[in-house]
């Protein structure tokens, strides 16, 4: 544990707009729980400078680390309740079952202003070898929600989706491979564990293979050696032997931060990151990452289509290797676009070409969307030869992961037509409604030459569009420019037609270069954009807040990367009430019309009128616009005491409050509308900082002992306990 501290707070005083608490009157305690050193665990795998050893130090509490026998002993709790029958207290999910709903009025700022059905993060998707469209099955592996099957892939939007991943024993799922040799699709191998290098990219248990189509599975014998790893996209060997790229994991996530990279604890140690072969009922290790201090493992194996015994893999900031000799030795064919970075990542696909040559495509990039930095796009001729690599970056794709490369970056290529490559990314925010619709996903039929932008469909009044971040893409089998996609909003296909739109550009308002350049981009788009989203119930919930007066049927729901949601009662659907990231969310204790939200960071917005979507105000400008900094989603509380209710508090370095919602609603809603004005105008907003100074006001400062940095992650306030705060 950082620290805690106990705030006494005067609750006599009536809130007023201005802050009247003297500060002399609010003094911090350092409560006697802190822990006086910190086991990092083996070099580059536990927390790395104190930033990311407080957040594991906070899981921890009070021993030094989460161990991985507690997550063990959990599934097996689990699994006795579940043989013994039901228990007192069982759960009951209340949604959303039916459709997470983004409204219009919301959805014109990312797309056309049609409406959108959400689910959570996609990491993997799989279609079946025969496919048609009565019968078309395609597996979904999501970041925070196991793994889902349809057999109606094809089928408008009713995709009738079932939940297979039950027996899974994780839920973060890291890569599906279906066995070619079964053409029907029920055998298939889940790696799990996300390999995407965020926050709340979590661990794995190992590998899981079904016959049935989903509906039994097995852990593949050896694979529980990768426990508290993450599965990249495996593949099968000319011998038909998985191979399985290994990358790092994070273990546990709050809803106010993510996870430290896993380490490894007594039974359980952390085997060596890169590219493993399944031999029997064993894995070997056959290309290890070893005394590399920015490598975090690999992501992608691929198997040369042609060119037996031959191998491809990435790894974070080495770039993608080959072995000629089926894993004996390696060698760098393709460097990475910044070595010293750790973000750096080089994604790739291979292709055979007509004269029975490989061809391979790479997209590299890493955390920054500037100078020589930005993303770039590769392809040769001659992947197992001399493998000398053309640059292909044109202003239509340069940058197209902007700066998360380390976490979207996709690379497809499609058998039988070497052409034909799709790449995907994060989301050109800025070029919205202007020179592209968002590149979210590029597509390229001349090898790479040029490309068109796959992001909205041609709708001409309210186009359908594509969801930021993509994680995964698959084709139809037999049609090329069909396509499936999965990204941090959910399932969306393409039904194969396309048409030109670049008639869109000229409403844009550009001058000429950025009207010729838009029109490049749209001159080919996706006739029709259909989600697949209905029934699939995988948002990730960061955190909830419950109506003091209605707790059974009025609640907030933040979500990873679809914003904040609202239980009306209905299990079935839930309306989105506002955009982005949604983190933490509150009422006011004695009226629930009254409410906050969180994106990330310090982007707090008020409501005043019941949710309603186009009445939300900034509140948090004093903190947004000072020199402190806080965690992803950072904590943020509203005072559960009826005497001050208009108190909402929260943490960054310091512990902040408003004592009236943020200001006056009339002058809010008049000048600081979140549609249309900076999250740092001033006047928006009116916390400040609390706490005597002594002996600092930021929680995180030396000044409180041996454990500074991070950020504050924790505060609550008891309702029955008026006079006092904690915090940590």
């Amino acid at each position: 544990m950082g620290l805690i501290a106990v705030l006494a707070i005067n609750t006599q005083v009536t809130p007023t707009v201005s802050d009247p608490w003297p500060t002399a009157q609010i003094e911090f305690a350092k409560h006697d729980n802190e822990i006086k050193g910190f086991l990092a665990g083996q070099a580059n795998e536990g927390p790395e400078e104190t930033y990311l050893a407080e957040q594991a130090a906070l899981r921890a509490y009070p021993a030094n680390e989460v161990a991985p026998e507690a997550g063990l002993n959990a599934l097996a709790t689990a699994d006795k309740l579940k043989k013994n029958g039901k228990a007192v207290g069982q759960w009951t999910p209340i949604g959303p079952l039916g459709q997470a709903k983004y409204p219009a009025l919301l959805d014109q700022f990312l797309f056309d202003g049609a409406e959108f059905t959400a689910s959570g993060r996609v990491t993997a998707l799989a279609i079946a070898p025969t496919c048609t469209q009565s019968q078309c099955r395609l597996y979904m592996g999501a970041a925070g929600g196991g793994v889902w099957v349809t057999d109606k892939a094809l089928a408008g939007k009713n995709a009738t989706w079932s939940f297979v991943g039950a027996s899974l024993r994780s839920n973060a799922i890291g890569s599906i491979l279906i066995d070619p040799k079964d053409a029907s699709g029920n055998t298939a191998y889940v790696g799990t564990g996300e390999p995407n290098a965020s926050g709340d990219s979590e661990a794995g248990v190992g590998i899981f293979k079904t016959t049935d189509g989903g509906q039994t599975w097995s852990l593949v014998t050896g694979s529980d050696i990768f426990f508290q790893r993450s599965i990249g996209q495996m593949a099968f060997d000319n011998a038909g032997n998985l191979l399985v790229p290994i990358a790092s994991g994070v273990r546990g996530v709050s809803s106010v931060t993510s996870g430290a990279s896993s380490s490894g604890a007594t039974g359980h140690p952390l085997v060596t990151r890169g590219l493993y072969r399944q031999t029997g009922v064993t894995f070997t290790l056959i290309r290890p990452i070893v005394a590399v201090a920015t490598a975090r493992g690999s992501t992608t194996v691929k198997v040369d289509p042609t060119h037996a015994g031959v191998i491809y893999v990435n790894e974070f900031s080495r770039g993608v290797w080959r072995s000629n000799d089926n894993g004996t030795t390696w060698t760098n064919i393709k460097v990475a676009l910044n070595a010293g970075l750790s973000t750096d990542r080089a994604e790739f696909d291979v292709v055979t070409l007509a004269n029975g040559q490989t061809r391979m495509y790479v997209g590299v990039g890493n955390q920054s969307d500037s100078g020589a930095n930005r993303a770039r796009f590769y392809a040769t001729d001659d992947a197992s030869g001399a493998a000398v690599f053309t640059d292909l970056t044109t202003p239509q794709n340069i940058g197209y992961c902007t700066g998360q490369c380390w976490y979207d970056n996709v690379v497809r290529a499609v058998a039988g037509s070497p052409g034909v490559v799709y790449l995907g990314g994060s989301f050109s925010y800025g070029q919205l409604h202007g020179p592209s619709n968002g590149r979210a996903f590029l597509l390229s039929t001349d090898g790479g030459a040029t490309w068109s932008d796959l992001t909205q469909d041609a709708d001409p009044n309210h186009a359908e569009g594509m969801h930021p971040d993509q994680h995964a893409l698959v084709t139809v089998p037999g049609s090329a420019l069909s396509f499936i996609a999965g990204s941090d909003g959910g399932v969306m296909r393409n039904e194969g037609e396309y048409q030109d739109v670049s008639y869109k550009c000229d409403s844009r308002g550009m001058d000429a270069a950025n009207t010729a350049y838009c029109k490049s981009l749209l001159s080919r788009v996706p006739g029709q954009l259909v989600d697949l989203n209905n029934g699939l119930n995988t948002l990730q919930f960061q955190s909830f807040s419950v109506s003091a007066q209605r707790p059974k049927n009025l609640l907030q729901g933040g979500t990873q990367d679809n914003g904040t949601f609202q239980y009306n009662g209905s299990a079935q659907n839930w309306p989105q009430i506002i955009y982005g990231d949604g983190g933490q969310s509150g009422f006011k204790v004695d009226n629930d019309s009254i409410r906050f939200n969180t994106f990330t960071g310090q982007a707090n917005d008020a409501n005043f009128r019941n949710g309603a979507p186009d009445k939300w105000v900034i509140i948090s400008a004093p903190i947004f616009a000072s020199p402190e900094g806080s965690f992803f989603y950072p904590p943020i509380i509203a005072d559960p005491n009826a005497a001050a209710a208009g108190s909402i508090f929260q943490g960054s370095f310091s512990v902040w409050r408003t004592q009236d919602w943020g200001g006056d609603p009339a002058y809010l809603e008049a000048n600081c509308a979140e549609f249309t004005e900076s999250a740092a105008k001033p006047g928006c907003g009116d916390f400040v900082i609390i706490g005597d100074g002594v002996p600092s006001t930021q929680l995180s400062s030396a000044a409180w002992g041996t454990r500074a940095g991070g950020a504050v992650a924790w505060i609550a306030r008891a309702p029955q306990n008026t006079g006092t705060m904690w915090a940590a």
